[in-house]
Order: structure tokens, then sequence, then C-alpha cells
């Protein structure tokens, strides 16, 4: 097996699908995965639904809820593999599988192709019948048992949605389902789950551009039961609309693998810029999915309407806690597709995801000042050629006040294993201008090509309007900023502002003095790869105060192109300079046989596994991935298929 040397491409982020292109050349010469060369035990990572009924699914097959689990090294689906699930009395319950294959965005799979980026498998079941109360759930493959993940068996309704259905008559009922969504959320009671089966939404003509609304603070939901929207297994929803999925009054909603195509502005112009007199521009935002408190946003495929771009001020999944309503507490962010989304001339306070709490101001009157909000969590996801500004990000701020206060997390904010490629803005942002003091891990990451222009004309890339690029970006704003401890351990960045729209480093430090000097990172075993002279730790804005704020060790600062590389960070006395020998399959990335990387080095604490499945050593490799068919011992009949 051959390795190469990264030089990536430069250029503007018209270029983008080039370079991409480029290193998937590239990497069809150091050769494809290989079938027999992973192996592990099946791993579950989550599921869709967490909770729901095991009778009443109607369709003479299955009993209860289908629920989807997305997991690694789970086989090829032969009649070796089974799902089980214990129930409350220990006693287990094999459950009828309705399609187990790659989780590639081909039918009857959901859209999300965490194949490409994850190496992903995708089980679709129905809870078998079974007493209430505290479940678990494990596959078997080939003899080789999962984990298990918690599921709640507990009392609840599941209705139908058909292009066959009839709203007048109809019950919702597997025989007599309704016609639209709309009926069903005005009908359905709390706790319900809803199967879209055949159904499409095009709302591009109502005033209020939203596509699946709901309202009904009746049917309002708990983390215990929640409220869920949900592909049938075979079936491809799809809605368009400037607001996809949106809320209010409403609590604890999942949506799941789901169709979605929005923006505020239909058209484009030839320098990719948004025109102003399209169809939906203006009358509020735009996103994918509005996110709900204790709710979940699993598996969809999210970007903007056919030709069009989004623009304004929230992301393809978005959510705050403003006014009289907490939308991001306990929300759960995963294995989701977001593409294309966004254009050149989106606002720079357009996201391709963005969570904020905004509780201070206006929200004096309705109690939600300084609010603490469970914290959220973004995993598993892809990202992929977003121009929309910033990748995973999270920011606060006072919203209509002194821009002193604001609400908090209670807990540690986690971004882990998310696979980020072709990024407008750095790959992950997190930032607060009026104290956030929680904790932060961000690990497992795997960002390619990000921190690209953003906010920009389409001709110059220099003028991107607060670019804020680079691959981690830390957003420490006055008069407060932040007051967290930040984890950034075993991610890997190749490529980083490599347009040349900013300076921004792996590791990119904005704003700091006047009390924006309180954060401390820990920057350990990270893989930071460019192909240009700029720094591998950036300062801007004032953030030169902070340059005595971070710590870490074992990572890898490898300069690929010409001339004399970037200054080391002087606080990492063990860095390593040497090439890593990195093998790009964009969205992927493998390790050479031969690669420095194989040494052990300090684990990271409660990291088990790496961004693929395999677990990890007592000693491990520097960044997300541990190095190919390291574990010894695997029965060689669980493969990594492909």
């Amino acid at each position: 097996m051959k390795s190469i040397s990264l030089c990536l491409p430069t250029g503007t982020p018209a270029s983008r699908r080039v370079v991409h292109g480029v290193l998937l050349v590239l990497a069809l010469f150091v050769g494809a995965v290989q079938a027999n060369a992973q192996a592990g035990n099946p791993y579950l990572a989550f599921s869709d639904l967490v909770n729901g009924p095991s009778t009443g699914l109607g369709d003479g097959v299955g009993s209860g809820a289908v629920v989807t689990v997305w997991g690694q090294f789970l086989g090829d689906n032969d009649d070796s593999g089974t799902v089980t699930m214990v129930d409350v009395n220990a006693n287990e319950h094999e459950a009828h599988v309705y399609y187990w294959k790659f989780a590639d965005g081909e039918l009857p799979s959901g859209p999300a192709n965490l194949h490409a980026s994850h190496y992903m498998h995708e089980i679709a079941f129905s809870v078998p019948n079974m007493p209430n109360g505290a479940a678990e759930i494990y596959v078997t493959v080939n003899g080789l048992e999962s984990n298990r993940l918690p599921f709640l068996v507990r009392e609840g309704e599941i209705h139908h949605i058909k292009s066959s259905g009839d709203d007048s008559v109809g019950n919702g009922l597997w025989n007599n389902p309704w016609l639209t969504v709309k009926k069903a959320l005005n009908e359905a009671p709390a706790g319900s789950i809803l199967y879209l089966h055949d159904i499409v939404i095009e709302h591009l003509d109502d005033p209020d551009g939203r596509g699946i609304y709901w309202n009904k603070s009746g049917s309002t939901s708990s983390l215990d039961a929640q409220f869920a929207i949900v592909a049938f297994p075979g079936f491809r929803p799809t809605v368009s609309a400037k607001k996809a999925v949106e809320n209010f009054n409403t609590e604890a909603m999942v949506v799941s693998k789901l169709d979605l195509y929005a923006s505020s502005h239909t058209e484009v112009d030839a320098n990719d810029q948004p025109v102003e007199d399209s169809l939906l521009a203006g009358n509020g935002g735009t996103y994918g999915i509005q996110t709900t408190k204790n709710g979940r946003a699993v598996g969809n495929r999210i970007t903007d309407l056919p030709g069009g771009c989004a623009s304004g001020q929230a992301g393809a999944i978005s959510g705050s806690a403003q006014n009289e309503i907490d939308r991001v507490s306990n929300v759960r962010i995963l294995g989701n597709e977001i593409y294309d989304y966004g254009c050149h001339g989106s606002s720079k306070l357009h996201h391709t995801t963005y969570l904020t709490i905004r509780s201070g101001g206006n929200s004096i009157e309705s109690g939600l000042r300084d609010l603490n909000v469970e914290p959220w969590e973004f995993g598993y996801n892809y990202l992929h050629g977003n121009d929309a500004k910033f990748g995973i990000h999270n920011y606060d701020e006072d919203f209509g006040g002194s821009r002193d206060r604001c609400g908090n997390l209670t807990g540690p904010l986690r971004i882990h294993n998310n696979v980020v490629v072709d990024q407008g803005g750095a790959g992950i942002s997190v930032g607060s201008s009026c104290g956030w003091s929680m904790d932060v891990e961000i690990e497992n990451n795997v960002l390619i090509n990000v921190g690209l222009a953003a906010a920009w004309d389409g001709v110059d890339v220099t003028i991107s309007e607060g670019a804020e690029g680079g691959g981690i970006a830390i957003r420490d704003d006055t008069p407060k900023g932040l007051l967290s401890d930040i984890r950034i351990r075993n991610n890997v960045i190749v490529g980083y502002s490599a347009d040349g729209s900013n300076d921004g480093g792996c590791l990119a430090l904005t704003g700091g003095g006047n009390g924006g000097d309180n954060v401390t990172i820990d920057w350990s075993r990270n893989i930071c790869v460019t192909a240009i002279a700029q720094p591998y730790v950036s300062f801007s804005f004032n953030a030169g105060a902070k340059s005595d704020n971070i710590t870490g060790a074992d990572n890898v600062w490898y300069f690929s192109g010409e001339g004399a590389a970037p200054t080391l960070p002087s606080w990492d006395g063990s860095a390593v300079i040497t090439d890593p020998m990195l093998e790009l399959q964009v969205p992927r990335i493998l390790i050479n046989e031969d690669s420095p990387l194989r040494e052990g080095k300090k684990a990271t604490p409660g990291l088990v596994r790496d961004i693929y499945g395999l677990t990890r050593a007592a000693t491990s490799e520097v960044g997300p991935l541990v190095f190919n068919g390291r574990q010894p011992g695997v029965p060689s009949s669980v493969v990594w298929s492909d």
C-alpha cells in the first residue's frame, strides 16, 4: 500500500469540487479500502427513536414502532444477523427487520449517505410485542454481539400518512391512513409516531413558506414520550419549502430520515449571489429543521431548493432559546447529511448548522433571561460542499440587550465523530460574548478543506465578510467571552483556509481583551496538515492575549508545501512534524501501515472507539482513526465490506 504526501490544491471556493475531485483521483492511486482490511465487533452508534410503543404498527408484519439504528461492522444482512430487544424483565425478543444494509442513502434506507463518510450500516426493525419499561437493543452478527442501546417501551399511538389516504374519513391507521401531514399534526396526540410513506410536500407559494409545521400545544411531548415524524422503510418523503420543518409551542419532536430542501431564495446569479426578488425572499428565516427542546434530528438529508440559496440568520438545522420558547435543551443532532447548502452570497449570519440560547434582552419578562439549558450534542453528521458560514456552529450573545448576559449549558457540549468537507468558514465553531462557562468536548472529527470564503461576491475571496475561517474556531468575544474549558482532541484537519480568503489556523482564535481572555484550551493528539505556509494556530481580532491559554501534547503538525513551514506552537513539547502518511479517500481518511501515527500515545479518557468504529487500545494513536487492521484476534468473518 502506497502513501501520498498531502499537497492540497489551492483555489477559490468555486473550485472546491475540483479540489475534492483531485483528492479522490489521488486516492485511487493508493488503492481502495479492502473488504478484509478492517475487522471489529459489531457496534451500534445511535438510533432515531429512543422510545415508543410495542404494538399498533398495523402493517401485519411488525408489531410496534419501527426503529432505525446506525452502526459499524454490522455485516451484510445475511441469515446470521439478528436484532434483539431485551425487555424490562430481562426476557429477549427477536425483532422483525425491514432492511439491513449500507447506510448509502439508497432506498429502502434513509437518504443520509453515512456509509461514504463513516462506513455506517443501517437497520430498520419493528419493536416486538413486549412489556412497557426500560429495554435494550443489540444486534448479533456471525455470533458476535454488539453493544446495547437503551430504549423505553411505552404507550403511544402510531399513525400513517400515504398518498392513498383520506383526511376526511381517515383515522391514520395502516388501512385507513391520512393524506396530509397537516391533518396528522392536527389530530395526533402527545407522544405519537407519524410514519410518512410516499409523501411529497411543496410549499413554495405559501406566504409563510412552511412545509411541516407542528404547532398544536395540546400534543407537546416529553423526553420519555417523544413526538416523531419519520420516513417509513422503503419510502423517501420529501419536503420543499422555505422552512421545511418548523414548530411552535411544542416540545420533544423527532425528525428522522426525511429528504429536505429549504432556501430563502429560489435563484442565484452567475456569481452565486442570491437573487433578491426571488419568490421566497423576505418574510422570516429559512431552515431545514427547527429543533425543539428534548428533540432529535437523525438521519435526514438537507440542502437548498434546486437552484436556490439559503441566506438569513439560521441554518440547515437551527434552534434557539429566546423569548418564551426553549428549542435547544437536550437536542440530539445525529447522522444527518447536509450538502451544497447556501451560496457564495449567503449572509455572514447564516450558517450550515446553528444552535444558540439568546435568552437575554427582551427575554426578561418571559423569565428566560440567563436561561440554563441541558446541553445539546452533534455527532456522526456528514457535511460537505456547504457555502453557508461555519459547519457546526454554536454561539451565544445577549439578544436585544447589553450583550453581557445570556444563558448557559448545564453540562458539557459534545461535538464528536463528524465529517466536514469543503466548508465555507470554520468546520467547527464555538463562541460567546456573554460568559458561556460549560465544558466543551470536540473529539474524533474529520475536517477536510474547511475554512473557505463565506459571504463573498463570488469573484474575489479576499472580500469575504467576516471570514473567520480555519479548522476549529474558538470565538471568544467581549465583553465576557468564553469561560469554558475546551478539550479538542483526536481530530484531523487536512487543509484549512486554503483559498487565501483569510489566515485562519488549524486552531483559529478570535477576539479577546476586556474580559474575553478566560477560556482554556487543551489541544492534544490532533493531526493538522496544510500545503500552504499559514499559521498552525491563528489569532485574530485581538485574540493574541489568549496565546498562553492553550496547552496540549502529542499533536502532528505537517507542512506538505514548499518553503519554510509554519512556526510550531511553543506549548507542544512533543510535537510530531513528519509526514503522517494519511491516505485520502474523500470523505474518508486512512492511515498507511508505515505511518508514524502507529506509535502509541497517551489514550484519551472516554474515547473508546475511532470514528469508523474500531476499538482503541490502552494507548491510542493520534487523530480520530486507528491504524488499519491493527486489532489482533478479531474473527476474519466480521469484515468491512464495501
